[in-house]
């Protein structure tokens, strides 16, 4: 079939503008820096990059709550460490004032240290971290380190302390007994300055010069509660360093594949645009010389 002057000039008019549109695409996904410039490009790499960008997402808030529950846990587990210590110091002073050598005189000398000690403990059980929660509270406070996307269950683990097994230094107070106060800084004064609490006696005792009381080692089993929560808690904060280990590898893993489906191949591209100026020069010149060619050219 013979190929008409007319027929050569309309393909070569559509060969530039094929080729003009393709350095320009080539031309904007060098400078965006995205190989989807319309979703029509690829419809099934845009869905797959919605779904990498909302897991990727995902793992970012994901992070964020590894990040806090890491930095509450330190906090917390430094003041359990700091109560253990306290509880741990009334207890050898409670020792020292059993010496039968004591007399009143001398016992008295012990109310400063007691008292020191009975307002760094309530200091530090109403601590708070840098957020202003505080770091022992009536009840845990559970935060999300994995899961919750991709039909996995969300997994939670506590970042404070608990005061409940401090009731040992107050005897009058119940295994329940966290319900019947209206605020954690009541509790928090029923077992270090309530008059009835083992602590308020005790320093009461030294004031007087008298010899104090603390039948069943108190400050001991106390001091030893302080000790099993840091142990969980260092339980869990392990837990959370594994969690974002595993949410840094899989992010690793998402980020790079969302860059295979969307990001310019830049050696590609570059090629891709060459080829494209190529073929449009050509086009141009055949397009240039159709339209030179006189009467009798175009009838030959």
């Amino acid at each position: 079939m013979r190929t008409t002057i007319a027929n050569r000039f309309d393909e070569s008019l559509t060969a530039i503008q094929t080729h003009a549109r393709q350095v320009a695409d080539e031309q904007n996904r060098l400078s965006s820096g995205t190989k989807l410039l319309r979703a029509s490009d690829s419809p099934i790499a845009v869905g797959r990059s919605v779904d990498l960008r909302t897991s990727s997402a995902h793992l970012d808030s994901l992070k964020r709550l590894q990040a806090a529950a890491t930095n509450r846990m330190a906090e917390a587990e430094s003041a359990m460490q700091d109560a253990a210590r306290i509880l741990d110091d009334f207890h050898q002073l409670y020792a020292s004032t059993q010496n039968g050598s004591l007399g009143s005189d001398q016992l008295r000398l012990f109310a400063t240290q007691a008292r020191a000690l009975q307002e760094e403990l309530r200091q530090t059980l109403t601590r708070t971290d840098a957020g202003g929660y505080r770091l022992f509270d009536s009840n845990s406070l559970l935060v999300m380190i994995g899961g919750g996307s991709n039909n996995v269950d969300p997994i939670s683990v506590d970042t404070v302390g608990a005061i409940v097994d401090l009731r040992v230094l107050n005897s009058d107070l119940g295994p329940n007994w966290l319900g019947d106060v209206e605020s954690l800084d009541e509790a928090i004064d029923q077992i270090t300055i309530a008059p009835n609490s083992l602590i308020a006696k005790f320093v009461e005792s030294l004031i007087s010069g008298t010899r104090p009381v603390v039948p069943n080692e108190e400050f001991k089993t106390a001091s030893q509660t302080m000790v099993l929560q840091r142990i969980a808690v260092g339980a869990n904060q392990a837990r959370v360093e594994r969690a974002t280990e595993r949410a840094d590898d899989v992010q690793l893993a998402t980020q790079t594949a969302l860059s295979a489906e969307v990001d310019t191949d830049y050696a590609s591209s570059s090629m891709e645009v060459q080829k494209a100026k190529a073929l449009l020069e050509a086009a141009q010149t055949i397009t240039a010389q159709i339209g030179s060619m006189n009467l009798f050219q175009k009838l030959g």
